[in-house]
C-alpha cells in the first residue's frame, strides 16, 4: 500500500468529501446538476432523453481553476510525502509549463494558472515569458475589447504572476 501513514489516508478522505459537496460541483463547471456521476456517467446508450444539445456546458472560470489545483497540489502533496522516489509534481510542472508558454486560446490561460499555482522555483526568464504573454494580450485588448480570449489571458498571466511572485529572489 502505497498511501501508509495515517495523516495522508485522512487528506485523501477529507478531500474525497469534500470534492463530493455540491458547491465543489461550481468548481468542476457542472453546477446545475444534482449528483456529478449524473453527467460523468450519462451516455446516449443509457438515457435516451441525453442528447448532445441538451446539456448545457457551463464556463470554466480561473479562479474555479485555481481552487481546484490548489486542491489537486494538496492530494498529490500528501501523498508524495509517502513515496520517496515520486516525481509526479515534476512531470505535471513540466506539462503546465509547456502549455503555459504555447500558444493555444483555450490551453494556455489554464496551463498558466496552474503552472502559477503548482511550481515551486520560478526563473526571471519564465517570468519574462509570461510578462510577454500579458504584453501581447494586452495589445489584442486594445485592437478589440470584445476580445474573450484576450482578457481571459490576461487574467490568466495575473494570476499566474501573483502565485509566482513570491518565488523570486527579492
Amino acid at each position: 500500500n502505497c498511501f501508509s501513514t495515517e495523516e495522508t489516508k485522512q487528506v485523501l478522505r477529507l478531500s474525497l468529501t469534500e470534492f463530493s459537496l455540491p458547491k465543489f460541483y461550481l468548481l468542476f463547471g457542472i453546477s446545475k446538476v444534482k449528483s456529478a456521476a449524473v453527467i460523468a456517467f450519462r451516455s446516449s446508450y443509457r438515457d435516451r432523453s441525453f442528447s448532445p444539445g441538451s446539456y448545457e456546458r457551463e464556463t470554466f472560470a480561473l479562479t474555479s481553476l485555481e481552487t481546484v489545483t490548489e486542491a489537486l497540489l494538496e492530494i498529490m502533496e500528501a501523498c508524495m510525502r509517502d513515496i520517496p522516489t515520486c516525481k509526479w509534481l515534476d512531470q505535471w510542472t513540466e506539462l503546465a509549463q509547456k502549455f503555459a508558454f504555447q500558444y493555444n486560446p483555450s490551453l494556455q490561460p489554464r496551463a498558466l494558472v496552474v503552472f502559477g499555482c503548482i511550481s515551486k522555483r520560478v526563473s526571471h526568464g519564465q517570468i519574462k515569458q509570461i510578462i510577454r504573454i500579458l504584453s501581447k494580450g494586452l495589445e489584442s485588448c486594445l485592437k478589440g475589447p470584445d476580445n474573450y480570449n484576450s482578457q481571459v489571458l490576461i487574467e490568466a498571466t495575473v494570476i499566474a504572476l501573483t502565485k509566482l511572485q513570491p518565488l523570486l529572489n527579492k
